[in-house]
């Protein structure tokens, strides 16, 4: 794993893990309420496989190695999914500059992110990945809806943005103005319109695969 150094912090790996589910059920009716977690060396919740009828609420995740709120269903199609009323601070700051945001996606059905808050550093410093092309995945924006990781979007997928909160670590609000559309680049937010014409603070690595919402 590049950059998995260790880095002097005790702290546990992931704050709330659901592994992937060898029952054909999946894992189904899960409900996360008022949690707070000041640090992870990796995500501070990671949803994976076949998650279904999911509600997370009132948390607040700082300080992560890794994104702070993954949905992993890979090709599991994850459906009725919901995260409300979050808090996501400074993510993949344990691993500084290399991977992580507030919010990312790797596969699923349908899913709805609800007032969501976000803060954290631009990808001014950020770390290339390996094989040379320069992508990098750590600041880029708040919501990022990634292909890799055996992600799959099965036709009539859908990601709804309803509302959220969206600043660097001093407070000061991230725009569409001051950022990037469509694509990440250095030291700037993406932001991305959606299908509806709404933009919002996020961006695709496949145009073609994910529906999104922004309300």
């Amino acid at each position: 794993c590049c950059f998995c150094k260790p880095n002097g912090i005790r702290s546990s790996q992931v704050g709330i893990w659901i592994p992937e589910s060898r029952s054909n059920d999946g894992t189904q009716h899960f409900f996360v309420n008022n949690v707070v977690s000041s640090s992870n060396q990796a995500d501070g919740i990671n949803l994976h496989g076949k998650v279904h009828h999911a509600w997370v609420q009132n948390t607040y995740f700082a300080n992560t190695g890794d994104d702070t709120y993954a949905l992993w269903g890979a090709k599991s199609n994850p459906t009725n999914v919901t995260f409300k009323d979050n808090v996501a601070v400074s993510p993949g700051i344990l691993r500084p500059n290399w991977y992580g945001v507030c919010v990312a996606t790797y596969g699923l059905n349908d899913v709805v992110f609800d007032s969501i808050t976000c803060k954290g550093p631009t990808s001014e410093h950020a770390i290339p990945m390996p094989g040379g092309k320069g992508y990098i995945n750590y600041g880029t924006s708040m919501f990022v809806f990634y292909t890799s990781f055996s992600a799959s979007y099965p036709p009539g997928n859908r990601i709804t943005i309803k509302g959220f909160t969206f600043t660097d670590l001093a407070g000061q609000s991230y725009t569409a103005s001051t950022g990037n559309m469509d694509w990440p680049k250095r030291g700037k937010m993406v932001w991305t319109s959606s299908n509806g014409g709404g933009e919002a603070p996020y961006y695709l690595t496949d145009k073609k695969q994910v529906n999104v919402i922004v309300q």
